[in-house]
């Protein structure tokens, strides 16, 4: 009898009923450790014979990055080893579905904590077994491919805990599902719930936050699940895989291991406790613990009645009324059908409404606390002292990289860079926004915000500026011609190295094109600085460039810097290597001009599906509508070519590139009525880019010449073509 008592033949006992498990989880793991390594080194040698890879080195390091990426971590590991995880829990005590089983196994001389130890235990051999041996075979396979290396090996240690606690924080997950729980249907949708709540908590929450908040910003502060290891897990697998030195991984894994190992004994704890508690009649029951089915009730109806309510709320174009109405009837119909649910029964609809109540007037409490902001999350402003400083991000998004040239976000980029301690004008605009309508603003800016509070906690917000209000130019000048703001806003200003690295370096004014010399970077940016002193807000608003240089650095990254017309500096570098032309260009190099008028008069508005269409103001309906050889996209577009040089000499004053157009410029708005396009002579000594026949314009809004404008109208004799071609077609 002890014999029989003993772990090991309880443990062997148990693992004669659950061979189909070992089954699923040894194809399970071969396929995704030794198929895909299979699979991914193939395609390396096949791409080498293509001749992908110019040198050995190259070919060796995608075997080692193939390896890594199949064997450690692998973006196709999540959901098989959640399913895993739920066959190998649910299965192994799937004898508490069964009241006969429940007695049987109650009748047998065996400790309780005896029998939960063998079970829990059996499972874990079953996934530490098949995986440990699938790996192995995945190694041998990619060693005799010369695709391992230590640091292969040690990528694939970490890869292995990273998915064990993984694998552990589901498996008790499923565990806990199923002491709570007495029928298999209902242990899955428990289970379900359990593991993916706080990210559905966190979705439906920032859904809401974004529908019915102004200021609400991810720009600067993200607000992830805590602890969630779903979420942890696919934001991060695909991360963790570019890193390469293994010690930095390790550094990254760390807190993750932390977390996810104390995660998953809390849980094992508490599947214990109810193991524990759990009545043998429980067995078939849909909760297994009747003091708790409301509140499995009302956990799962809130979100289920929110979640629906956001997805009218978007569909229904923000109709608040409809939202709550939504909301309130999936909370009730979720309710309800849980009910039926627990007793299997569909005479149980109307049961336990106390508590359906619950959840539906938590529905409509969560709604109104969102919809009518009772947390004051958009009237929230910080007191000046309270503040240490502020980063903030004036619409602009540039492109950033650290050291190693990896790419680094803007936001990013500011949040390191960027301090602030002059937060008066900050405040001051954002203060402005409180009471203003983005709908009423001329030229609305979006301004992302991050205030750091002497306390140590970070605050991100998004507020809107109208850039066309005068009021608003001297706070901007304040912000913008910061040293503060310009080095958190252009990484040329303090990333020298870079510059020690410029790859290239090429300067345009829209139509000519000039090599700098890369050994000279150094010397463009400490021109370009000198000339920055002069940015802020009413600079750039108010100045147009003339030119742009491009510098490109290693691993693609490239700049681009503006050159407006007092950076004296920059423009006598420029000089020195003959590079600038001014932006205005000669009539004499010019061969003809053509421009086209695009008719936006002739449009109206309103159409439902947000297509404008021509307006029958020339009596040509039917001209209109059936010939499109006159027109671009249903607008009436009528050219003129221009080739005489008085009339170049009428024109050219008038038009700007527009290759160097900017957001920022008000002074110098564009006309997108008109297209020019500029064909310059072959002879001409003029350097434009010969690569391309001619190079686009626009004019300045308000300064197109009159004899343009009559070139281009419609007359009656376009109507007379329009028609004879109409008529040609029928």
């Amino acid at each position: 009898m002890t014999s029989k008592n003993s772990f090991w033949a309880s443990s062997k006992e148990n693992h004669k009923r659950r061979i189909w498990v070992w089954i699923v989880a040894f194809i399970t793991q071969l396929m995704l450790y030794v198929g895909v390594v299979t699979v991914y080194l193939s395609r390396i040698r096949a791409w080498n014979a293509e001749g992908s890879y110019k040198t050995a080195k190259a070919y060796q390091e995608a075997l080692y990055q193939a390896a890594r990426d199949a064997l450690a971590f692998q973006d196709n590991l999540m959901l098989p080893l959640i399913i895993l995880a739920a066959i190998i829990g649910i299965q192994g005590f799937s004898y508490l579905y069964d009241r006969k089983k429940v007695d049987l196994y109650h009748s047998v001389p065996v400790d309780k904590n005896w029998r939960f130890a063998v079970v829990y235990v059996n499972g874990i051999i079953i996934y530490l077994t098949s995986t440990l041996i699938s790996l192995l075979i995945g190694v041998i396979t990619a060693a005799i491919q010369h695709a391992v290396n230590c640091e292969v090996m040690a990528a694939i240690g970490l890869g292995f805990i990273w998915n064990l606690l993984f694998f552990m924080v589901v498996y008790h997950t499923s565990i806990l599902a199923v002491m709570l729980t007495g029928n298999r249907f209902v242990t899955l949708c428990v289970g379900g719930m359990f593991i993916v709540y706080e990210q559905m908590a966190y979705v439906l929450a920032e859904s809401m936050m974004y529908s019915f908040f102004d200021t609400v910003s991810g720009f600067y502060v993200t607000h992830e699940p805590k602890l969630s290891a779903i979420y942890d897990y696919s934001m991060n697998t695909w991360e963790f895989k570019q890193v390469e030195e293994v010690r930095m991984l390790a550094k990254e894994l760390l807190p993750y291991y932390g977390k996810w190992f104390i995660l998953a004994v809390v849980i094992l704890a508490a599947a214990w406790l109810c193991y524990r508690k759990r009545p043998s009649e429980a067995a078939g029951r849909a909760i297994a613990f009747i003091r708790i089915e409301p509140f499995v009730k009302i956990a799962a109806a809130v979100p289920l009645g929110i979640g629906l309510g956001m997805w009218v709320h978007s569909a229904a174009y923000n109709d608040a009324v409809l939202t709550a109405v939504s909301m309130i009837g999936a909370g009730a119909i979720a309710c309800a059908a849980i009910e039926v649910i627990y007793d299997f029964d569909i005479k149980s609809l109307f049961k336990h409404l106390i508590s359906s109540g619950i959840a539906v007037a938590g529905i409509l409490f969560i709604f109104v606390v969102f919809k009518m902001d009772l947390t004051g999350y958009d009237d929230y402003l910080p007191a000046a002292d309270d503040l240490e400083s502020i980063a903030v991000n004036v619409d602009y998004y540039g492109q950033f990289w650290d050291k190693d040239y990896n790419y680094v976000g803007a936001s990013d980029f500011s949040e390191e860079h960027m301090y602030l301690h002059d937060v008066e004008p900050l405040l001051a605009l954002a203060d402005k926004a409180r009471g203003e309508n983005v709908e009423d603003m001329t030229d609305a800016r979006g301004i992302n915000v991050l205030y750091r509070l002497n306390s140590g906690r970070k605050v991100g917000r998004r507020f809107w500026v109208d850039f066309d209000n005068p009021g608003n130019e001297e706070l901007l000048n304040r912000i913008m011609g910061t040293q503060e703001f310009k080095e958190g806003s252009f990484q040329f200003m303090t990333d020298q190295d870079s510059f020690e690295a410029v790859t290239s370096m090429v300067y345009s004014n829209g139509a000519t094109t000039s090599a700098l010399p890369a050994q000279d970077a150094l010397m463009l940016r400490e021109a370009y600085i000198k000339d920055m002193e002069r940015f802020d807000f009413s600079m750039v608003i108010n100045n147009r460039p003339c030119g742009r240089i491009s510098v490109h650095f290693p691993n693609w990254f490239s700049m681009t810097l503006d050159v407006y017309d007092d950076f004296e500096n920059t423009i006598a570098y420029l000089q020195s290597k003959e590079a600038f032309y001014p932006v205005e260009l000669n009539p004499e190099d010019i061969a003809d001009i053509t421009i086209t008028h695009y008719h936006n008069e002739l449009l109206e508005e309103g159409n439902d599906d947000g297509v404008q269409s021509i307006v029958d103001t020339v009596n040509a309906e039917e001209a209109w509508a059936v010939d499109t050889s006159y027109t671009y996209e249903g607008v009436p577009a009528i050219p003129a070519t221009f080739t005489e040089e008085e009339q170049f000499a009428e024109i050219v004053p008038y038009i700007y590139p527009e290759f160097l157009s900017t957001a920022w410029n008000h002074t110098y708005e564009l006309d997108s009525d008109y297209d020019i396009y500029v064909t310059f002579k072959k002879d001409t000594t003029y350097p434009y880019d010969r690569s391309q026949f001619g190079v686009y314009y626009r004019f300045y809004t308000g300064q197109v010449p009159e004899f343009v404008v009559e070139a281009t109208a419609i007359d009656a004799e376009f109507m007379e073509e329009a028609a004879a071609g109409n008529a040609g077609e029928e």
